[in-house]
């Protein structure tokens, strides 16, 4: 099979395809990845004035036209030995989403943001005109019905679409998503869970090794990222001076490229490094963040998780709210536990976790990205995508 692997323009993206490429290397598969060298800026999906986002929604709505923004240096092409030259004259299929070629037609496309940028506009498209199926892995997993999620109804013009869990299965088809290609593999970026505990973040954030990490996760949706936001500030205010704790901010993505990121005191680390993301979660005293797809990770290391997402914040109906806490239980705290978490080292309960986690997480074998790329090739031998079972 061969594949071509579109990451997105993100190189945080990398932690969602890594462990597809491994498996598709070991399966004896051709893979081709192209992915974004830096973080997109402000406005790198949308036009900077709200005329120009009704325009360019009226042209893609209407026309399916978008301009491309495509510019060779601000992606990395890498096969199985490392960085390639897009301009290589040796490649002949021509690929007019880069305005270049590729080394040779796609058996299937695998791709991490169809809802964003350069892959909506140009590679799904493109895909679809050369009857290539196109598999999506869920970049993200909902745990709530958030009402910005209508987009996942259309699948945004993917065969399948690779998803974590029962929970995402479900939402995803609530709001229109076709159940038949919604299928349940996992999450590659989940695959690095025993691996977290062997690496030093402290050694590699530049930290005493006897301070205690609070991590703050960032979210990017102004209705889940002001609770959280405010839960940080409650959190530095009333412990930001103690010696014993480290403050260690991780935005999101988004909020980066949309220049939204909450702006911080002296003395906390702000990380982007995505490597350090897992480790992270599993060494940190404590994670503040809403109950998100970063829930999950937390489950599986039984990390300490306070949950900024309230039933009366209304970014999403209070009864699933109510139902989300309900399946996380005893899993997760509220602000009011962060003292007994620092000081008298208030853990969650094991058995919660682990079942928050079978709902939330499906596996945490190690193989979610072997099983994305045995559905691709499922896909591409022209297989239904309702029909690939794990052979596990």
């Amino acid at each position: 099979m061969r594949a071509l692997v579109v990451a997105g323009e993100a190189p945080t993206n990398r932690h969602h395809v890594a462990t597809v490429l491994t498996a598709l290397a070991q399966g004896g598969d051709d893979a081709l990845m192209v992915i974004g060298r830096t973080t997109p800026g402000p406005y790198a999906y949308e036009a900077r004035t709200k005329l120009g986002r009704m325009v360019n929604g009226f042209l893609w709505a209407r026309l399916g036209w978008a301009r491309n923004s495509y510019r060779n240096e601000h992606w990395s092409w890498e096969g199985a030995d490392g960085e390639v030259n897009p301009n290589d004259t040796g490649w002949a299929v021509p690929f007019p989403p880069a305005r270049g070629r590729l080394p040779w037609r796609p058996d299937v496309v695998i791709v991490v943001t169809p809802n964003q940028g350069w892959t909506k506009h140009h590679v799904v498209p493109w895909a679809r005109r050369e009857s290539i199926p196109v598999l999506s892995i869920d970049h993200g997993s909902p745990t709530l019905t958030w009402p910005w999620l209508d987009y996942r109804g259309s699948m945004m013009g993917c065969t399948a679409n690779a998803v974590w869990s029962e929970v995402c299965r479900d939402i995803n088809v609530g709001v229109g998503a076709p159940a038949n290609g919604q299928i349940i593999t996992g999450s590659p970026s989940l695959d690095g869970l025993d691996e977290a505990s062997t690496i030093d973040v402290h050694a590699r954030l530049g930290l005493d090794a006897e301070r205690n990490i609070v991590l703050m996760l960032g979210s990017h949706r102004p209705p889940v990222k002001g609770p959280a936001d405010a839960l940080f500030q409650e959190a530095l205010a009333r412990f930001g001076d103690r010696p014993d704790l480290a403050f260690v901010h991780k935005p999101h993505p988004v909020e980066v490229s949309q220049g939204t990121t909450l702006s911080m005191p002296d003395g906390v680390i702000t990380t982007m490094d995505q490597d350090l993301y897992l480790p992270l979660v599993r060494q940190a005293k404590v994670v503040l963040s809403p109950a998100t797809s970063v829930v999950i990770p937390a489950l599986a290391f039984r990390t300490p998780f306070v949950n900024s997402i309230r039933p009366e914040d209304g970014a999403a109906p209070a009864t699933e709210v109510e139902a989300l806490l309900d399946v996380l239980g005893d899993a997760v705290f509220s602000s009011e536990d962060l003292t007994a978490i620092l000081d008298e080292d208030l853990r969650p309960d094991e058995a919660a976790c682990d079942r928050a986690f079978a709902r939330l997480g499906h596996r945490a074998d190690g193989r979610n990205g072997a099983r994305v790329a045995s559905l691709a090739r499922w896909l591409a031998d022209g297989g239904a995508p309702e029909a690939w079972t794990d052979a596990e």
